[in-house]
């Protein structure tokens, strides 16, 4: 195998992931059709309004996630996450999660040999989920609101 094809295959299969999850706040059923439904990022931090299911009323019943530190965020579609889901340190059940090894943070401290301050959250939800550097956990609120 010359090296162009060796560097194509190292870039390509990485290497298994060892994924440790911890639950934050409350549980709540993970509908597969919840999604994010506003994602706004500003000088004041990270926000996120999460769609989890269809309460009563035509009333969308959800969570309104903020984020007061964030230094690094990233969206990722459910096929993004394939190598995550297998895995059995991914906690069911809770839409943030604390990732404490094996997520986007230890791959960032081996790509940029540098350690970064910072703790990992996973917001996840059936569809969408957000992975989160930042140095505090966050806030979460239920919230609802009209369908439409």
């Amino acid at each position: 195998m010359d090296a162009l094809a060796a560097s194509f295959e190292i870039l390509t299969e990485p290497p298994p992931m060892r994924l440790t999850t911890l639950p934050y706040g409350k549980p709540r059923e993970i509908h597969p059709n919840s999604d994010v439904e506003s994602l706004r990022f500003s000088s004041q931090g990270l926000s996120l309004r999460l769609a989890l299911g269809l309460g009563p009323q035509d009333m969308v019943d959800g969570l309104d996630i903020s984020f007061a530190d964030v230094s690094a965020f990233r969206y990722l579609g459910e096929l993004d996450l394939q190598r995550y889901w297998s895995l059995n340190g991914l906690v069911r059940g809770y839409p943030v999660l604390e990732v404490q090894q094996g997520g986007w943070l230890d791959e960032e401290v081996a790509l940029q040999q540098r350690h970064y301050h910072q703790r990992e959250w996973l917001v996840v939800t059936g569809n969408g989920c957000v992975s989160v550097f930042a140095a505090s956990a966050p806030e979460v609120v239920p919230v609802q609101w009209p369908i439409g």
